[in-house]
């Protein structure tokens, strides 16, 4: 290893362990982190419900005299969050892309840039009585010294530079600290004290962060990200995130090695900002600092293995890096081998000087690009909806409950567009997929009340032609939002033609001139296709807090059979509780089967039948069975991320829910034959392996001798004969040779036991013959398994010979049959499968793995891309697109759209019996919006009109056999409070109280603040039905992982407050 490579790594690593010298630097930093005003949307909303919860815990007697000074502290942080001072400069659009802690790593990246560290170029002149002392621009570089006063030494400054001001000719000085606190103290400097103070923050804060040096003279920070379960570039310089590839793509950098260092690891992670890796230039460069990347590998994997033990880390830490790095490495060989980056990035470097950037070449490309189109979405008709929007509420439910109402009022005022869920709430499920504005509809099964469909339209024709395709009898949910920029009272050309107000018609109830003719934001209506019911509703209006609410009664006779349909590759939002010990111990459920699985979910959903919240359940391999209920949706995609590339199928997470009959597939059961998991030692690949045709037909010929079942030699095309391996050996050997006629044997058995257990993606060895005559050659070929190359060729096989430098036999040569390259030195291949012979079957494969293990890297990468794709492909053909092959059957087609002959052909007129019932039912409706009657009487009477004037053939819509009643309500925002019982509540508020007292004796150290669900502890309160609600009510995050669902603490809760009410409520408890 080269000394300057080994200085540069152990410099990142001193700058590292600078971050963890000084803890109460730690306190000082987050004490000026405004959280509230960076993450809004996450501290407010927790402190409201605190809030809620303080204020039910004093109406409940609590001794709020005894914690006054402290209520009032936290109370005086809750009550005036509308009268923040939004830092809106922090807010971008594309936020929505962001959750939790990774949204806050995010803005607060953008906050380091903004308000806290100030880029310098020259210092400004230190002669406070000097003009011009504001950008430095005066000052002329005088060279630069080392550290003299005390304030430098104390400060760690590396060196001094020295600058005199042209104006007056005073000498300024600039220090370059390397210590955090005078980096605190001073906030000013260049790449590197940005990098160095922000990593203090964000260590601050709880995050596991690591310092990333490049050597061609740039530094910044990667953030571990626990929702994400890999590493966040962030360069707080630019306040930019995860954007690797602004270096190579962005700024034309020459990059060679880029160390990512904390105090206890060091990684070279140079392929996250690099897609020419492995290319000569790129190449070349890094050999100016190592002699191949063999030793540049040895060389980091002493240096971290020193860091470990010299650190002392524990056994947690350790799995925890050692897992890390894998799949760390698996992604970066999968990165280098796709050669391409996923997202464009082409914007020059945004910090330093135009002179100074444009002296280190980091300019960039300075020509613009646009995304092509400039269509905006109400001219496509966009649609939008839920990844998988089948839903069931309730698994024995008999009445329905359907909310429509607008958005809510925030006081964020994010730039980022949102989604609004809560516009129509189903049973007590959000479901309402939307735009920033248009069109929300939701549709439910009136026999079961499960939600079928939930879509957004960005204007009335697409949505009439989605609804046209709706059966009969369905009940809809429909939400209107005008846009911002929109003018009120016009339809502003999304309003319907003839054909799109004949589809609505079907909506009893239902007048498109309302919401496209009307003055007010919101339009609110529920209703059922091709029925008009007394309970049908819909109101235009402007008021965020109105909303509309139909209650409604199912008659359980006509309800259809429900069953459990699975989700490949999804999870939950959230997980509501365990399978209770008492149906299967968690131990058990660790190690069940998925059939086993099955079984015990339907006996606990048999014996606790008045359970009817939980409707399904998801679970993998190793993992618990968590129970999911009506909070749980909507579903996402989890797993087979870039990050994780190369999970196995049988590994992924897989969500079963109930649905109505018609929308689960048949064959979509958990049998007994599948109880046992597929074995990994059967994992044959299902792809081809490219190997190199080019080079073995060159080396070879164009045809090898191969064996059938009975041992029969024929010619086959080399191509063939190679396909599908993995190592191909070529096997120099004579029947002549004492050493050969004693080593083939050996081969043989070694040959034998790889073809059982990998008959494909394993070993092919070729024999090149050294006999005398072909009659030596046919005795000894006799007794082998393997190819051969033709005796008749002796000119190619001399020149294998030769090619391979073989002096002697016999010789065993192993080469990786991607690139042709020599696995293993002739001498140690021959002695190991000797001794892996003699010490037995395991070892034999273990040598096998040995050999894959030293394969090129390009070849490894190429092989995790191929068995990504696989495993994509295998997994697309469970799943289909978007939810499942259910979808896609017949019969759920045919349950979810009527058929082609029946859409558009529906003629239907409102029920009402006369002119003059038409007109007051138009009047009324009118006014209800709050127009003035007399205009609401003239309109009321040219409506009439129109549609009395519908053509003949339509028919009169029936009131239907669902009963029900509708109002109109208005609602605030008040939070809602979960609780449990008393027993329950004080052993959840009693774990969860642990977890926050341990985060507050060490906020920094992540290591408790994110914890399993199904960790032993934890689990007490998993396995509590509603305990995993309650937190989240308090403030915990739940989220999903590659191995379990995790409980957080988030990085921007504030611990006092949250360990105050957590005391509060505690004592509630034990009072009552």
């Amino acid at each position: 290893m080269s000394s300057t490579l080994h200085s540069r790594i152990e410099s990142a690593v001193n700058t590292a362990k600078r971050w963890e010298s000084d803890k109460s630097l730690f306190a000082e930093v987050r004490a000026t982190i405004p959280f509230r005003e960076l993450v809004p949307e996450l501290v407010c909303e927790t402190e409201a419900r605190w809030k809620s919860y303080l204020d039910a815990y004093n109406a409940c007697g609590g001794s709020k005299e005894a914690n006054e000074e402290k209520e009032e502290d936290v109370e005086g942080k809750i009550s005036d969050k509308d009268a923040i001072n939004y830092k809106t400069s922090c807010f971008r659009d594309d936020d929505a892309e962001w959750e939790g802690d990774d949204l806050l790593l995010k803005r607060l990246t953008l906050y380091f840039k903004q308000e806290v560290m100030a880029w310098c170029n020259q210092p400004p002149c230190s002669n406070p009585d000097c003009k011009g002392n504001e950008d430095g621009k005066q000052m002329e570089s005088m060279g630069t010294r080392g550290p003299e006063t005390e304030e430098e030494r104390t400060g760690d400054a590396s060196r001094v530079e020295v600058y005199k001001c042209k104006l007056c000719c005073t000498t300024t000085t600039f220090p370059r600290f390397n210590s955090p606190r005078a980096l605190f103290k001073s906030r000013r400097g260049r790449c590197g004290e940005f990098a160095n103070l922000f990593g203090v923050f964000c260590r601050a804060l709880g995050f596991d962060a690591r310092y990333v040096l490049d050597f061609t003279d740039h530094v910044w920070t990667e953030v571990w990200s626990v929702r994400q379960q890999r590493w966040l570039h962030a360069d707080s310089c630019e306040g930019i995130i995860d954007r690797p590839n602004m270096y190579e793509q962005g700024w034309g950098k020459k990059l060679n090695y880029c160390i990512g260092a904390t105090y206890d690891s060091v990684a070279d992670v140079t392929k996250r900002y690099t897609r020419k890796f492995y290319t000569d230039d790129f190449q070349a460069r890094r050999r100016e600092y190592s002699p191949d990347e063999k030793a540049s590998d040895m060389a980091f994997l002493q240096l971290g293995g020193a860091l470990r033990q010299m650190n002392n880390i524990g056994k947690g830490r350790m799995e925890e890096l050692e897992k890390r790095g894998k799949a760390e490495e698996k992604f970066f060989g999968m990165v280098q081998s796709s050669g391409v980056w996923d997202v464009d990035y082409r914007e020059g470097r945004i910090s330093g000087s135009f002179a100074w950037k444009a002296a280190r070449h980091e300019l960039g490309d300075n020509e613009t690009t646009t995304a092509g189109g400039g269509e905006d979405d109400s001219a496509r008709g966009i649609t939008q909806s839920f990844f998988i929007d089948s839903f069931y509420p309730s698994s024995n439910q008999c009445g329905l409950e359907i909310v429509v109402r607008p958005p809510r009022k925030s006081s964020v005022p994010s730039a980022a567009p949102k989604s609004h869920p809560e516009c129509i709430n189903v049973s007590g499920v959000p479901c309402a997929a939307t735009l920033t504005h248009g069109i929300s509809m939701v549709v439910v099964d009136e026999e079961s009340g499960c939600i079928l469909q939930s879509k957004a339209f960005s204007c009335w024709s697409s949505t009439g032609v989605f609804l046209d395709e709706v059966p009969d009898g369905r009940i809809v949910a429909l939400c209107f939002i005008r846009g911002e920029q929109q003018e009120m009272g016009t339809n502003n050309g999304n309003g319907g033609d003839d054909s799109t107000t004949n589809i609505f018609r079907r909506l009893g109830g239902f007048d498109l001139d309302l919401p496209t003719n009307s003055n007010e934001r919101f339009f609110l209506f529920a209703g059922q296709l091709n029925f008009h019911p007394n309970w049908a509703i819909g109101i235009c209006t402007s008021d965020s807090d109105q909303l509309i609410k139909v209650s409604l009664q199912i008659k359980t006779s006509l309800q259809l059979k429900s069953r459990l349909r699975s989700e490949m590759n999804v999870v939950p939002a959230v997980v509501s509780t365990r399978l209770p010990d008492a149906v299967m111990p968690l131990k058990t459920q660790l190690a069940a089967s998925d059939y086993q699985k099955r079984v015990a979910f339907n006996a606990y959903v048999e014996n606790d039948a008045h359970q009817s919240s939980i409707i399904g359940y998801t679970t993998r391999r190793d993992a618990p069975i968590y129970l999911i209920d009506s909070k749980s949706f909507p579903f996402r995609r989890a797993g087979l991320q870039p990050h994780n590339a190369g999970a196995k199928i049988d590994a992924l997470w897989v969500t079963y829910h109930l649905l109505p009959d018609p929308l689960v597939p048949d064959d979509d059961e958990v049998t007994d034959e599948s109880k046992t998991a597929p074995s990994t030692g059967d994992a044959t690949p299902r792809f081809d392996i490219p190997i190199a045709n080019d080079y073995f037909t060159g080396l070879l010929g164009n045809q090898l001798l191969a064996k059938n079942s009975t041992m029969t030699p024929s010619l086959v095309d080399t191509a063939a004969a190679l396909s599908n391996s993995r190592i191909v050996a070529l096997y120099f050997s004579a029947q002549w040779c004492g050493p050969c006629r004693g080593f083939t044997p050996l081969l043989i058995e070694f040959y034998t036991y790889l073809q059982e257990i990998a008959p494909t993606h394993g070993l092919k060895i070729v024999f090149v013959s050294s006999d005398q005559d072909e009659n030596q050659f046919q005795a000894y070929y006799g007794k082998m398994p393997f190819l051969s190359l033709p005796f008749s060729n002796r000119a190619l096989a001399q020149h294998a010979k030769s090619v391979f430098g073989v002096r002697g036999i016999p010789s065993l040569v192993v080469i990786d049959s991607l690139s042709g390259t020599i696995v293993t030195s002739p001498d140690e291949s021959r002695r190991d499968v000797h001794q892996a012979c003699q010490r037995g079957e395991e070892a034999i494969e273990r040598l096998f793995r040995d050999w894959l293990g030293k394969v090129p890297l390009e070849s490894k990468s190429m092989l995790d891309i191929l068995a990504l794709s696989c495993e994509e492909a295998q997994m697309s053909s469970v799943t289909g697109d978007g939810g499942g092959a259910a979808e896609k059957s017949a019969k759920s087609e045919d349950y979810l759209f009527r058929k082609k002959d029946q859409c558009a052909k529906s003629k239907v007129v409102p029920s009402t019996e006369d002119f003059a019932a038409l007109v007051k039912e138009i009047f009324s409706q009118l006014v209800a919006t709050g127009m003035e009657p007399n205009t609401a009487a003239a309109k009321a009477i040219k409506q009439a009109t129109s549609k009395q004037n519908v053509p003949s053939g339509f028919t009169k819509l029936e009131v239907g056999t669902i009963s029900g009643t509708s109002e109109i309500k208005t609602e605030s925002d008040a939070t809602e409070l979960y609780q449990l019982n008393d027993k329950d509540m004080k052993k959840v508020l009693t774990v969860a109280r642990k977890y926050v007292t341990n985060v507050q004796k060490d906020p920094s150290n992540p290591r408790f603040r994110n914890v399993r669900l199904s960790n032993k502890v934890f689990d007490q309160i998993t396995s509590t039905p509603g305990g995993v609600e309650l937190l989240t009510n308090l403030g915990f995050a739940i989220y999903h992982s590659d191995d379990d669902f995790v409980a957080s603490i988030p990085l921007a809760v504030d611990l006092s407050a949250m360990s105050h009410v957590f005391d509060n409520l505690l004592k509630t408890n034990s009072v009552a």
